[in-house]
């Protein structure tokens, strides 16, 4: 294979479900051998099963490295890109809501059994709503200190599997992967907590083995037009093409589609500036 087409660094790795297509759908943005960045995804099909998805990664400046995707059940997705909103389709309502509401656009979507949903945003805030699924992760992060988590995910397909990393790099999971996996993830476990204690300088005590560890702009500006915000000021979002966010939004490739939850993209500017809570979500 030629350098054109190897991964050297995956960005984003999205694994959908096998919905009217001889493989289960999967997307990948990453940096290749040669050293650029390109978004591979699965032929035909991707673009066939999320036809609104695929057009927008597309339009996203320096898209491998800022678009975040994540399948759910069925044909259930969301998306997101730091300065150019977010696009989803058939997620639960109270998540759209949560999303609507908030400051600024996420940096990491989850989408379980049941509805199921974690929702964490860079300043490091997260939300969720488990509806009893995942009970275990849903006590690490009821106990959890806020702000600590750094990526997390629950499977589509089972209702107690989840990997959630945090900042000090410790990671605590519940799934059996592949037999070849293991090994290589235990070394990656554990090449963290080195890292992290050659850091702070700590020993290891004697005699213990270390942890195993809709917001979306139809016409995304230029590159030049967005970029990180100044200490103090509120950060850049896209407008809204819409003239009241409030208002239930429509695709623009279908002017009397549904909405949000019904099978079709929610496209959405950025809502008004609101308080978020942290941490947990009431259930």
């Amino acid at each position: 294979m030629s350098p054109n087409w190897r991964i050297a660094q995956p960005y984003c790795l999205a694994l959908g479900p096998q919905n009217n297509s001889p493989e289960p759908i999967w997307y990948i943005g990453c940096k290749v051998l040669e050293g650029t960045d390109k978004i591979f995804y699965s032929q035909i099909h991707f673009d066939i099963n999320y036809p609104d998805l695929s057009r927008w990664t597309k339009t996203i400046p320096n898209g491998p490295r800022a678009c975040h995707v994540v399948f759910g059940p069925g044909l259930s997705f969301f998306a997101c890109a730091q300065g150019y909103g977010s696009i989803w389709a058939g997620v639960p309502g109270d998540l759209t809501d949560k999303v609507q509401k908030a400051y600024d656009t996420p940096t990491q979507v989850s989408l379980g059994v049941n509805n199921a949903w974690f929702v964490m945003w860079a300043d490091g805030y997260y939300a969720w709503k488990f509806y009893g699924n995942y009970s275990g992760l849903d006590q690490i992060l009821t106990t959890a200190e806020p702000r600590t988590v750094s990526f997390l995910a629950i499977s589509p397909y089972n209702k107690e599997h989840y990997f959630v990393a945090f900042k000090d790099r410790t990671v605590k999971y519940n799934f059996i992967g592949a037999a070849e996996w293991m090994p290589q993830m235990q070394e990656v476990f554990s090449e963290w907590q080195a890292e992290i204690m050659a850091r702070q300088g700590y020993q290891q005590p004697w005699g213990q083995q270390p942890m195993n560890p809709q917001q979306w702009n139809a016409y995304p500006p230029t590159p030049n037009t967005l970029g990180q915000p100044s200490p103090g000021l509120i950060p850049v979002s896209p407008q809204s093409p819409y003239a009241n966010p409030l208002t239930p939004p429509y695709s623009p490739y279908n002017q009397y589609a549904p909405p949000p939850g019904q099978g079709y993209p929610g496209l959405y500017g950025p809502p008004p500036s609101m308080q978020r809570s942290s941490s947990t979500e009431v259930r």
